[in-house]
Protein backbone atom coordinates (compact mmCIF):
# COMPACT_ATOMS: atom_id res chain seq x y z
CA UNK A 1 0.00 0.00 0.00
CA UNK A 2 2.82 2.39 0.89
CA UNK A 3 4.57 1.75 -2.44
CA UNK A 4 1.34 2.44 -4.28
CA UNK A 5 0.96 5.74 -2.41
CA UNK A 6 4.53 6.64 -3.35
CA UNK A 7 3.78 5.90 -7.00
CA UNK A 8 0.59 7.95 -7.02
CA UNK A 9 2.31 10.91 -5.36
CA UNK A 10 5.19 10.82 -7.85
CA UNK A 11 2.75 10.52 -10.74
CA UNK A 12 0.84 13.57 -9.52
CA UNK A 13 4.06 15.57 -9.24
CA UNK A 14 5.02 14.69 -12.81
CA UNK A 15 1.52 15.38 -14.09
CA UNK A 16 1.50 18.77 -12.36
CA UNK A 17 4.69 19.79 -14.18
CA UNK A 18 3.42 18.40 -17.48
CA UNK A 19 0.24 20.47 -17.16
CA UNK A 20 2.38 23.60 -17.19
CA UNK A 21 4.52 22.29 -20.05
CA UNK A 22 1.49 21.52 -22.21
CA UNK A 23 0.67 25.23 -22.27
CA UNK A 24 3.91 25.90 -24.15
CA UNK A 25 4.37 22.67 -26.11
CA UNK A 26 3.32 24.15 -29.48
CA UNK A 27 5.83 26.98 -29.15
CA UNK A 28 8.51 24.48 -28.10
CA UNK A 29 7.87 22.28 -31.13
CA UNK A 30 8.00 25.32 -33.45
CA UNK A 31 11.26 26.55 -31.91
CA UNK A 32 13.00 23.18 -32.03
CA UNK A 33 11.45 22.36 -35.42
CA UNK A 34 12.97 25.49 -36.98
CA UNK A 35 16.43 24.48 -35.78
CA UNK A 36 16.01 20.87 -36.91
CA UNK A 37 14.47 21.72 -40.28
CA UNK A 38 16.97 24.42 -41.25
CA UNK A 39 19.98 22.40 -40.12
CA UNK A 40 18.91 19.30 -42.04
CA UNK A 41 18.06 21.34 -45.15
CA UNK A 42 21.48 23.01 -45.21
CA UNK A 43 23.43 19.81 -44.56
CA UNK A 44 21.26 17.74 -46.90
CA UNK A 45 21.11 20.07 -49.91
CA UNK A 46 23.87 22.68 -49.58
CA UNK A 47 26.79 20.73 -48.12
CA UNK A 48 26.80 18.13 -50.98
CA UNK A 49 28.08 20.93 -53.24
CA UNK A 50 31.19 20.95 -51.08
CA UNK A 51 31.71 17.22 -51.56
CA UNK A 52 29.86 15.97 -48.47
CA UNK A 53 27.67 13.34 -50.14
CA UNK A 54 24.79 11.85 -48.11
CA UNK A 55 25.64 14.20 -45.25
CA UNK A 56 21.96 15.02 -44.66
CA UNK A 57 20.93 11.65 -43.17
CA UNK A 58 24.21 11.54 -41.22
CA UNK A 59 23.54 14.97 -39.76
CA UNK A 60 19.92 14.04 -39.10
CA UNK A 61 21.15 11.39 -36.67
CA UNK A 62 23.28 13.94 -34.85
CA UNK A 63 20.39 16.38 -34.65
CA UNK A 64 17.97 13.82 -33.20
CA UNK A 65 20.61 12.93 -30.62
CA UNK A 66 21.05 16.60 -29.62
CA UNK A 67 17.42 17.75 -29.28
CA UNK A 68 17.32 16.94 -25.57
CA UNK A 69 20.84 18.30 -25.04
CA UNK A 70 19.92 21.83 -26.09
CA UNK A 71 16.55 21.73 -24.34
CA UNK A 72 18.42 20.67 -21.21
CA UNK A 73 19.87 24.16 -20.76
CA UNK A 74 16.37 25.63 -20.37
CA UNK A 75 15.65 22.94 -17.78
CA UNK A 76 18.73 23.85 -15.76
CA UNK A 77 17.74 27.53 -15.89
CA UNK A 78 14.27 26.62 -14.64
CA UNK A 79 15.59 24.40 -11.85
CA UNK A 80 18.27 26.83 -10.64
CA UNK A 81 15.87 29.80 -10.75
CA UNK A 82 13.52 27.85 -8.50
CA UNK A 83 16.36 27.04 -6.10
CA UNK A 84 17.28 30.72 -5.96
CA UNK A 85 13.70 32.00 -5.87
CA UNK A 86 10.40 30.48 -4.75
CA UNK A 87 11.88 27.05 -3.99
CA UNK A 88 8.78 25.16 -5.06
CA UNK A 89 10.98 22.08 -4.82
CA UNK A 90 10.76 22.44 -1.03
CA UNK A 91 7.05 21.61 -1.22
CA UNK A 92 7.84 18.39 -3.07
CA UNK A 93 10.33 17.46 -0.37
CA UNK A 94 7.68 17.83 2.36
CA UNK A 95 5.35 15.29 0.77
CA UNK A 96 4.98 11.84 2.39
CA UNK A 97 7.47 10.18 0.02
CA UNK A 98 11.21 9.68 0.28
CA UNK A 99 12.99 12.88 -0.76
CA UNK A 100 14.96 10.94 -3.37
CA UNK A 101 11.70 10.06 -5.12
CA UNK A 102 10.66 13.71 -5.12
CA UNK A 103 13.84 14.63 -7.03
CA UNK A 104 13.54 11.62 -9.32
CA UNK A 105 10.00 12.74 -10.15
CA UNK A 106 11.52 15.96 -11.45
CA UNK A 107 13.86 13.92 -13.62
CA UNK A 108 10.92 11.86 -14.87
CA UNK A 109 9.20 15.07 -15.95
CA UNK A 110 12.29 16.22 -17.85
CA UNK A 111 12.53 12.79 -19.47
CA UNK A 112 8.99 13.06 -20.82
CA UNK A 113 9.64 16.58 -22.12
CA UNK A 114 12.80 15.56 -24.00
CA UNK A 115 11.20 12.39 -25.34
CA UNK A 116 8.12 14.20 -26.63
CA UNK A 117 10.19 16.88 -28.39
CA UNK A 118 12.60 14.34 -29.89
CA UNK A 119 9.79 12.15 -31.22
CA UNK A 120 8.07 15.23 -32.66
CA UNK A 121 11.25 16.07 -34.60
CA UNK A 122 11.46 12.68 -36.34
CA UNK A 123 8.84 13.39 -39.05
CA UNK A 124 10.09 16.97 -39.51
CA UNK A 125 13.65 15.83 -40.03
CA UNK A 126 12.65 12.97 -42.29
CA UNK A 127 10.66 15.26 -44.57
CA UNK A 128 13.78 17.42 -44.94
CA UNK A 129 15.87 14.44 -46.11
CA UNK A 130 13.12 12.92 -48.22
CA UNK A 131 14.64 10.48 -50.70
CA UNK A 132 18.03 10.46 -48.97
CA UNK A 133 17.09 8.36 -45.94
CA UNK A 134 15.43 5.05 -46.73
CA UNK A 135 12.90 3.94 -44.14
CA UNK A 136 13.71 0.28 -44.74
CA UNK A 137 17.23 0.72 -43.36
CA UNK A 138 16.00 2.21 -40.07
CA UNK A 139 15.89 -0.12 -37.07
CA UNK A 140 12.82 1.29 -35.33
CA UNK A 141 13.22 -0.78 -32.19
CA UNK A 142 16.79 0.43 -31.75
CA UNK A 143 15.75 4.00 -32.53
CA UNK A 144 13.14 3.98 -29.76
CA UNK A 145 15.73 2.54 -27.37
CA UNK A 146 18.27 5.18 -28.39
CA UNK A 147 15.78 7.97 -27.76
CA UNK A 148 14.75 6.44 -24.42
CA UNK A 149 18.32 6.16 -23.16
CA UNK A 150 19.43 9.58 -24.38
CA UNK A 151 16.45 11.27 -22.72
CA UNK A 152 17.16 9.31 -19.55
CA UNK A 153 20.71 10.67 -19.50
CA UNK A 154 19.63 14.26 -20.14
CA UNK A 155 17.02 14.04 -17.37
CA UNK A 156 19.65 12.80 -14.90
CA UNK A 157 22.22 15.31 -16.10
CA UNK A 158 19.87 18.21 -15.29
CA UNK A 159 19.95 17.33 -11.60
CA UNK A 160 23.74 17.17 -11.55
CA UNK A 161 24.28 20.34 -13.61
CA UNK A 162 21.77 22.22 -11.45
CA UNK A 163 23.46 21.02 -8.27
CA UNK A 164 26.80 22.31 -9.61
CA UNK A 165 25.39 25.78 -10.40
CA UNK A 166 25.58 27.94 -7.30
CA UNK A 167 23.36 30.76 -8.55
CA UNK A 168 21.85 32.34 -11.66
CA UNK A 169 25.04 34.30 -12.34
CA UNK A 170 26.87 31.03 -12.95
CA UNK A 171 24.43 29.66 -15.52
CA UNK A 172 26.84 30.50 -18.32
CA UNK A 173 29.13 27.81 -16.98
CA UNK A 174 26.54 25.15 -17.74
CA UNK A 175 26.70 26.03 -21.43
CA UNK A 176 30.42 26.82 -21.68
CA UNK A 177 31.78 23.99 -19.54
CA UNK A 178 29.26 21.21 -20.07
CA UNK A 179 26.76 21.49 -22.92
CA UNK A 180 28.94 23.10 -25.60
CA UNK A 181 31.98 20.80 -25.16
CA UNK A 182 29.73 17.73 -25.01
CA UNK A 183 28.01 18.80 -28.22
CA UNK A 184 31.10 19.90 -30.15
CA UNK A 185 33.07 16.74 -29.34
CA UNK A 186 30.01 14.50 -29.20
CA UNK A 187 29.99 13.49 -32.84
CA UNK A 188 27.42 16.00 -34.05
CA UNK A 189 29.35 16.45 -37.31
CA UNK A 190 31.62 13.42 -37.27
CA UNK A 191 31.64 9.78 -36.23
CA UNK A 192 33.94 8.34 -33.58
CA UNK A 193 35.72 6.16 -36.14
CA UNK A 194 36.48 9.17 -38.35
CA UNK A 195 37.93 11.00 -35.35
CA UNK A 196 39.99 7.90 -34.54
CA UNK A 197 41.50 7.86 -38.03
CA UNK A 198 42.54 11.52 -37.74
CA UNK A 199 43.33 11.93 -34.02
CA UNK A 200 43.39 8.49 -32.33
CA UNK A 201 44.50 9.79 -28.91
CA UNK A 202 41.74 12.41 -28.89
CA UNK A 203 39.25 9.74 -29.97
CA UNK A 204 40.13 7.52 -27.00
CA UNK A 205 39.94 10.48 -24.60
CA UNK A 206 36.59 11.43 -26.12
CA UNK A 207 35.10 8.19 -24.84
CA UNK A 208 34.61 9.93 -21.50
CA UNK A 209 32.09 12.17 -23.29
CA UNK A 210 28.58 10.70 -22.83
CA UNK A 211 27.37 12.52 -25.94
CA UNK A 212 29.50 10.44 -28.29
CA UNK A 213 27.63 7.30 -27.23
CA UNK A 214 24.26 9.00 -27.69
CA UNK A 215 25.13 10.19 -31.19
CA UNK A 216 26.69 6.91 -32.25
CA UNK A 217 23.80 4.70 -31.14
CA UNK A 218 21.27 7.05 -32.74
CA UNK A 219 23.08 6.91 -36.08
CA UNK A 220 23.50 3.14 -35.77
CA UNK A 221 19.72 2.86 -35.42
CA UNK A 222 19.02 5.19 -38.35
CA UNK A 223 21.79 4.26 -40.78
CA UNK A 224 22.97 0.81 -39.75
CA UNK A 225 25.63 -0.49 -37.38
CA UNK A 226 28.58 -0.28 -39.79
CA UNK A 227 31.12 2.49 -39.06
CA UNK A 228 29.65 3.28 -35.63
CA UNK A 229 30.33 2.15 -32.07
CA UNK A 230 28.45 -0.97 -31.01
CA UNK A 231 24.84 -0.02 -30.31
CA UNK A 232 24.45 -2.12 -27.17
CA UNK A 233 27.75 -1.00 -25.67
CA UNK A 234 26.63 2.58 -26.23
CA UNK A 235 23.43 1.94 -24.26
CA UNK A 236 25.50 0.41 -21.46
CA UNK A 237 27.78 3.47 -21.36
CA UNK A 238 24.79 5.86 -21.37
CA UNK A 239 23.27 3.93 -18.46
CA UNK A 240 26.52 4.25 -16.51
CA UNK A 241 26.76 8.01 -17.07
CA UNK A 242 23.06 8.44 -16.26
CA UNK A 243 23.39 6.60 -12.95
CA UNK A 244 26.53 8.59 -12.11
CA UNK A 245 24.82 11.94 -12.77
CA UNK A 246 21.72 10.90 -10.85
CA UNK A 247 23.61 9.74 -7.76
CA UNK A 248 25.95 12.75 -7.70
CA UNK A 249 23.13 15.18 -8.43
CA UNK A 250 20.94 13.87 -5.62
CA UNK A 251 23.91 13.85 -3.23
CA UNK A 252 24.78 17.46 -4.05
CA UNK A 253 21.16 18.63 -3.85
CA UNK A 254 20.78 16.87 -0.52
CA UNK A 255 23.57 19.02 0.88
CA UNK A 256 22.29 22.19 -0.79
CA UNK A 257 18.65 21.80 0.22
CA UNK A 258 19.45 20.28 3.61
CA UNK A 259 16.83 17.54 3.43
CA UNK A 260 16.86 14.06 4.96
Amino acid sequence: MKKRNYFMTCKNLVWSDLTVFKQNIVDKIIDVGLWVGLTVLVTGYVMPYFGLVNFGPFQFGGIIAAVGLFEMYASVVDFVSDLEGDRAINYNLTLPIPSVLALMSKSAYYFLVYASLTLAMLPIGYLCVWGQLHLMQVSYGKLILAIFFQCMFYACFVLWASSMTNNMAHLGRVWNRFIFPMWLMGGFQFSWISLYHVLPVVAWINLINPMIYITECTRAALLGQADYLNFWLCLLAITFFSALCLVMGIRNLKKRLDYV
